[in-house]
């Protein structure tokens, strides 16, 4: 079987890896949106460990009453919505070419411009390379 184009050689790898044809090579916007779920992931699990701490620095304190049931409370809401938010970036951060994936990566990149207005900057351009087509061809959502 004779392939005709240009290859892609994959950075580091071993001699004798077979090469990958141009269009086997995710896009762009997979390869950003990669990163920028990398990134939440780490966001959210510095804010699952702050929720952690809250829950228990009254028991480290030897605290108790109102305060104290507050602020656990609080570390519960928070350890709890960072950990509940970390499961679907996780899960298509390792989806692969699936196409549920792609709209998950949609609905994703949408309620984080929402409520991490933050990261408008990035999210931004982010939505716009993984609105692009070839993205939406390779996730095969086209």
């Amino acid at each position: 079987m004779s392939h005709q184009g240009p290859y892609f050689i994959p950075s580091g790898a071993p001699p004798g890896t077979p090469l990958l044809m141009e269009e086997d090579r995710p896009p762009e916007g997979v390869y950003y949106f990669r990163i920028y779920a990398v990134l939440m992931i780490l966001m959210l699990l510095g804010w699952f460990a702050f929720g952690l701490y809250l829950m228990l620095g009254p028991l480290m304190r030897g605290a108790s009453g109102p305060s104290a049931t507050g602020e656990w409370v609080m570390g519960l809401f928070v350890a709890g919505l960072s950990f509940l938010i970390i499961i679907p970036h996780a899960i298509v951060l390792f989806a692969g070419k699936a196409r549920w994936a792609y709209t998950v990566g949609i609905i994703l990149i949408g309620l984080n411009m929402l409520w991490n207005t933050c990261c408008l900057p990035i999210t931004i351009p982010l939505l716009i390379m993984w609105m692009k087509p070839e993205t939406k061809r390779w996730y095969g959502a086209t």
